[in-house]
């Protein structure tokens, strides 16, 4: 190979170990997304509460809410109905749609809470449509929040559980818990680095 090849091939392989690495924080933190922009704009709760065994995404006065994609939409149930145990609140769920042909997801969830005699009992929403928002921007909102991402990652991580920011640079930074994200996000700085 010539020193051309190389470097194109050393910049493919980048490319793609950097997206191998940030895409299920693209994933996890778009569903973060969602979470806060649904509590902020209609729910005005707490979110990511903690219960035993799990974390609420949304926690209001009269509902314990799962913000999930509409295709994982069998994980919400089982979620809802302990989050609800768990505060003792109306179980909740929010699919996120991201066009609508998820809608056939919406269909499944309700069929399944009907056949099990529990439909009247957890409210379900489907986002952007219940919500009076469209397709095209959830599909704008998860493209610009993506490429923030990308063009943040390894400037910063923050711990998901503890809310800890970390400078790339840090140790800690790569923590099994820790996510990309901005240099205002988290709770606190690390004491160590000062993120």
């Amino acid at each position: 190979m010539n020193h051309y090849t190389v470097n194109n091939f050393k910049k493919l392989l980048l490319g793609f170990s950097l997206i191998f690495c940030i895409w299920p924080s693209i994933h996890a933190q778009g569903e973060a997304y969602y979470i806060k922009i649904l509590n902020d704009q209609y729910f005005q709760g707490r979110t990511e509460v903690q219960v035993p065994n799990g974390r609420a995404d949304i926690v209001n006065d009269e509902y314990a809410i799962e913000v999930e994609w509409a295709e994982k939409w069998k994980n919400s149930i089982g979620q809802a109905l302990w989050y609800g145990l768990q505060t003792n609140k109306k179980p909740g769920i929010v699919l996120v749609m991201k066009d609508v042909s998820d809608r056939k997801y919406g269909i499944m969830l309700q069929s399944a809470l009907d056949y099990a005699g529990i439909g009247d009992q957890i409210k379900v929403w489907f986002y952007p449509e219940d919500f009076g928002d469209s397709f095209i921007q959830v599909e704008e909102d998860r493209s610009s929040f993506s490429q923030n991402l990308i063009e943040g990652s390894g400037n910063y991580t923050r711990n998901k559980n503890s809310g800890v920011r970390h400078k790339g640079t840090c140790g800690y930074a790569d923590c099994k818990n820790c996510v990309p994200c901005g240099p205002n996000d988290g709770n606190k700085a690390c004491g160590k680095c000062g993120g």
